[in-house]
């Protein structure tokens, strides 16, 4: 699995650090400057681009609600936040939502953003253009004084600019309010900021608590957060899991995560991550109280949903099978990991996960 991805446990401060960026090069002395696009202004038009997927796109149509994602292969915060970005595609590309990746600000020695592409296939199913002369950038980024990555632009209706934001923070529903025609942005914020002020003492509580260790204080204000608002908190319900699990509450462990695996039913990354915080062999829950079946369950239910396809979620399922025992399912399940895998380092890492299991195997005479 990838452990820099889901081993770490849930740390309180990913509830609360703001979304990351990977910066220009430029200063933003000189971007400060040239602002002059913001929310309520005539979104200029993509045709300083290279199409590299999907139809293009000459104009914004009337009706039509367009979320352009400026991103780039160097950039991580980018790429950690394409699943997102491909799921909303997913989910309202037949509601009059267009999604689009906008890749700018190309850099020595990256990869290739058309290899990258087509490397991701359906795991990037929306429209795919690159930028020309960095001049669609500038258009966009540098008129807004945006100078880091991911930042997406929602595009209206009436082809104004509706927001301007981190892809992680708040566009589901920003672009489900516009979706419903009356979206006001400065409305939106406010009612955010009222948000955000009143969970700030409950997110101290969880993170005091928790680096504690005092999981029973923890789960209530992991409870009161999850009350304020679901859906920003829905990694919490990992954590709930984990502390049952972890303070020997068996029963209700296992009743509580058999509930996430229907909850999470579709979402792969949710379910990636239940499945390995039950399995990861570096993790917090003790080997004891592991539970396989619920990881199996989980895991097998992410691998539903990607028809097969994805590799991550395909080596937590082999590792599932693994601490269960049945080593003949964890060889099988790990190859078609590596088989799956896109990426060099990831399918070098999975092979060697591979030769971990066919070792354990030889060795227990099978």
């Amino acid at each position: 699995m990838l452990k820099s991805l889901l081993a770490a446990g849930l740390s309180a401060a990913l509830l609360v650090t703001p979304a990351a960026l990977a910066r220009a090069d430029e200063k933003p002395a000189e971007k400060a400057k040239a602002s002059r696009l913001g929310v309520g202004d005539a979104a200029p038009q993509l045709d300083s681009v290279n199409w590299l997927k999907g139809e293009p796109i000459s104009g914004w149509q009337a009706g039509q609600v367009y979320v352009l994602d400026f991103w780039a292969t160097w950039c991580g915060p980018c790429v950690a936040s394409i699943p997102h970005i491909n799921e909303m595609h997913n989910k309202l590309k037949d509601k009059g939502v267009n999604v689009v990746g906008v890749a700018i600000w190309p850099r020595k020695g990256m990869k290739n953003t058309k290899e990258f592409v087509e490397a991701r296939g359906d795991k990037m199913a929306y429209r795919i253009a690159e930028d020309v002369d960095s001049k669609t950038a500038k258009a966009f980024m540098t008129a807004a004084g945006q100078n880091g990555i991911p930042c997406v632009f929602v595009v209206d209706q009436k082809g104004k600019v509706a927001w301007i934001g981190h892809p992680m923070d708040g566009l589901d529903d920003v672009v489900d309010e516009v979706l419903k025609g009356d979206f006001d942005a400065k409305k939106f914020e406010e009612a955010k900021a009222k948000r955000e002020e009143a969970s700030k003492k409950l997110e101290e509580a969880f993170e005091s608590a928790y680096s504690a260790k005092d999981y029973e204080k923890a789960l209530k204000a992991a409870d009161d957060l999850l009350a304020s608002d679901a859906k920003k908190y829905k990694t919490l319900n990992i954590f709930k899991y984990m502390a049952l699990a972890k303070t020997g509450k068996g029963p209700e462990a296992k009743a509580f995560g058999a509930s996430l695996v229907e909850k999470f039913a579709g979402e792969q990354e949710m379910l990636n991550h239940l499945a390995w915080t039950i399995v990861d062999p570096e993790g917090e829950i003790p080997a004891d109280a592991r539970d396989a079946d619920l990881a199996i369950a989980a895991a097998n239910k992410g691998v539903e949903a990607t028809k097969g396809k994805d590799a991550a979620i395909m080596d937590t399922l082999a590792r599932a099978y693994f601490v269960k025992g049945d080593l003949a399912k964890a060889i099988e399940t790990q190859t078609k990991a590596v088989e799956a895998a896109d990426d060099e380092g990831m399918k070098e890492q999975m092979k060697s996960t591979l030769e971990e299991y066919t070792k354990a195997k030889s060795e227990k005479g099978g």
